[in-house]
């Protein structure tokens, strides 16, 4: 394992009851390093990301973070550990406003430091401001899923998972989500990102992972997944 790896899955087997969905995952994401997870619907991805974060105990292999065992560990103590996640459709609590949304995951820095504070939420969403207010319930798609996002980044983690990270979301939007992974890895967070936005992806990962049927298939730079037509084709369906 490289020293350098906020989170990594070792030879990952994960099941929901009797159905074996993963087969032995090995992957890895590097400290400040976009990491995209590739593959078609039911392939795994999103089981994958609920196994690193804890949601799911794993049956054999190993979940690291920054180096240290923490396969089995509840969620929480996952998150204490600086991981983050995003799941399909934000999680925001409806019946809450947007500045209780985002207090009530507040954490100091992990180094010590003020790390993401609420005037740095707002700065990176400034349509916060007119809507800290409103009900987490009144909001539109694209405004849950960036409260979403502001909200994971209170609890100051050192790597965001994203799950459907731009799905159903106008083209605005989805520009702006993009923008946003973009200046996360500026100021040194690791993101592992799951999308059908394929294109996308592939200009702002460091690493795509082709994920087929539980399986890591293809693990590498943008360039070389562009470079393999086939495995695209047949996988990816682009």
């Amino acid at each position: 394992m490289s020293a350098a790896a906020a989170i990594e899955a070792r030879g990952i087997h994960a099941y929901y009851d009797t159905s074996h969905v993963l087969h032995g995952v090995d992957m890895a994401v590097g400290r400040g390093e976009i990491v995209s997870l590739m593959g078609r619907n039911g392939m795994g991805k999103t089981t994958t990301l609920r196994t690193l974060l804890g949601l799911i105990r794993p049956r054999q292999g190993q979940v690291l973070v920054h180096g240290r065992d923490m396969t089995g560990a509840p969620a929480h103590r996952v998150a204490q550990a600086g991981i983050a996640m995003v799941p399909e459709g934000g999680g925001i609590f409806p019946k809450l406003t947007v500045h209780e949304n985002l207090i009530m995951a507040a954490r100091p820095g992990r180094d010590g430091g003020p790390g993401w504070t609420f005037a740095h939420i707002v700065e990176l969403f400034p349509w916060l401001h007119e809507r800290l207010r409103h009900m987490g319930g009144n909001l539109s798609g694209g405004e849950r899923q960036m409260l979403a996002i502001g909200r994971a980044l209170m609890t100051n983690p050192d790597l965001l998972m994203l799950d459907e990270a731009t799905e159903g979301l106008a083209p605005l939007i989805r520009q702006e989500i993009w923008a946003t992974v973009r200046r996360l890895k500026a100021r040194g967070v690791a993101v592992l990102v799951v999308d059908k936005d394929i294109e996308t992806l592939k200009t702002i990962a460091d690493r795509c992972v082709v994920i087929v049927k539980g399986r890591i298939v293809h693990d590498g730079t943008p360039a070389t997944l562009a470079a393999d037509h086939q495995m695209t084709m047949r996988h990816l369906g682009i």
